[in-house]
C-alpha cells in the first residue's frame, strides 16, 4: 500500500437533519471554512485559539493504492502545525461518541487502516470527539472569537497593561481607568480584545465570561 496524495478539494455541505452546516470566517486562514456539523465548528474555534497552529484546511483526501486501485478517505480537517511546534501535521476525523459507539467495529477497523497510512507520510491522525472539551469552553471561545477581527485601541489596550498588576475583574479594572460610561464599555471591548489576543488571559473553562470573571496578564498560557 502506498500513499499517493493529499489533496483539498472544495467542500460540498451535505445537509442531514443530524447536522449543523454553514460558513466559519477563519482569521488564521485569512477565508471562510466550511462545517457540517456544531462539532466541527468547536473544532476550527479551539484550532483559532491554539497557538502551534498555523493554519487548517477542511475536507482533506488522501488517495490510497491498494491491489493496485486508487480509494480515496475523505477526513474532516488537516491541521499544519508551526515550525517551532514539536507537533506533526495532523489528519482529524470528527465524530461524536454517539456514532463512534454506533458502529464501533467498523470504525475502529477503518481508522486504524487509515492511520497506519497517515503515519507513514509522517503525519498523525485524531478523533475529535466532544469529549475534548467542555460546552463552557467553547462557548468563551465563540464569544471572544468577535473580538479578534476588530482593530485593538492601543490607548486603551496600553492603559490596560499599565495597570494591570495583580488578578482583578474585568468590571474592576475598567472602572479604575474609565473617566465616562462611554470610556468604561470601550475599555470592557479592548479587554475582550486583549484576552482573544492571548495578551490577558482568564479562566475558561469553570464559568462564562463576564465582566465578573478575573483577567490577569498572559504568563505563557490561555
Amino acid at each position: 500500500m502506498n500513499l499517493v496524495s493529499l489533496d483539498f478539494p472544495q467542500r460540498k455541505i451535505k445537509k442531514n437533519y443530524r447536522s449543523i452546516t454553514g460558513h466559519f470566517p477563519s482569521v488564521k486562514n485569512n477565508r471562510s471554512v466550511s462545517f457540517e456539523s456544531l462539532l466541527e465548528k468547536s473544532l476550527f474555534l479551539i484550532l483559532e485559539f491554539d497557538s502551534t497552529v498555523e493554519s487548517y484546511m477542511e475536507q482533506p483526501q488522501i488517495t490510497i493504492e491498494y491491489n493496485q486501485k486508487s480509494k480515496i478517505y475523505s477526513a474532516d480537517c488537516f491541521i499544519k502545525y508551526t515550525q517551532t511546534s514539536s507537533k506533526k501535521n495532523t489528519i482529524v476525523e470528527v465524530k461524536y461518541t454517539s456514532e463512534l459507539e454506533k458502529e464501533k467495529e467498523k470504525l475502529e477497523l477503518k481508522f486504524n487502516n487509515i492511520r497506519n497510512h497517515v503515519e507513514s507520510m509522517n503525519m498523525d491522525f485524531v478523533i475529535f470527539t466532544e469529549n475534548e472539551f467542555s460546552k463552557t469552553y467553547i462557548e468563551n471561545l465563540d464569544f471572544l472569537y468577535r473580538y479578534k477581527t476588530h482593530n485593538l485601541d492601543s490607548n486603551h489596550s496600553n492603559k490596560i497593561l499599565d495597570i494591570l498588576k495583580e488578578p482583578i475583574s474585568a468590571e474592576d479594572l475598567a472602572t479604575l481607568i474609565a473617566k465616562t460610561k462611554i470610556e468604561y464599555f470601550q475599555l470592557a471591548n479592548s479587554i475582550w480584545q486583549l484576552v482573544a489576543m492571548n495578551q490577558l488571559c482568564v479562566d475558561l473553562n469553570q464559568e462564562v465570561l463576564s465582566m465578573k470573571s478575573i483577567v490577569r496578564k498572559n504568563n505563557g498560557h490561555h
